[in-house]
């Protein structure tokens, strides 16, 4: 996906302009770790210093500058279909796991948003058109967001080169 990202110009500007997914930002905070030793490659960051690393060839962590992380998406896919489909996506994460407050908060989030940029839901299609994907509606990409934080992030800790835990998303 990431490559399919990197060889598309139009999709990978509007990933960064619009949704702030950067594929050219490969440049984390600081040096972090999974304290599982296991792997993380950085894919991509975002305008706030934020670092988004593929685990272990599966989940996508997001790791942001004021030290929270936790998984956000299970796979690469996942995650882009995340930024594009939520694209208020960091407004919702302090309601999970309560799906109900987490579509609420997308839902004025999103209305904000819609009025700064009136034409995100047309940027959103072009997005998924470039890409070739489908679309998947919010309420499963909330459901799924809910899960990664709650069930998946415990496994995947992240630490920074002090050894000290980052916070939970």
């Amino acid at each position: 996906m990431f490559d399919r990202i990197r060889e598309n110009a139009r999709a990978a500007a509007l990933l960064a302009d619009v949704f702030d997914f950067d594929v050219a930002r490969l440049d984390p905070v600081e040096p972090v770790r999974l304290a599982s030793g296991g792997e993380l490659r950085v894919v991509a960051g975002d305008a706030s210093g934020g670092t988004f690393f593929v685990c272990d060839d599966g989940p996508v962590l997001y790791a942001d500058s004021e030290g929270g992380a936790g998984i956000v998406a299970a796979d690469p896919d996942g995650v882009i279909r995340l930024v594009v489909g939520v694209p208020t996506w960091h407004d919702v994460v302090a309601s999970a796991p309560d799906v109900d407050a987490m579509r609420a908060s997308f839902a004025a989030s999103y209305a904000e948003l819609k009025a700064d940029e009136p034409r995100i839901d047309q940027l959103r299609s072009e997005v998924v058109a470039e890409l070739e994907f489908d679309q998947v509606p919010v309420e499963e990409l909330l459901v799924s967001l809910s899960r990664c934080l709650t069930e998946l992030s415990p496994g995947y800790v992240l630490l920074n080169e002090n050894g000290d835990e980052y916070d939970a998303l």
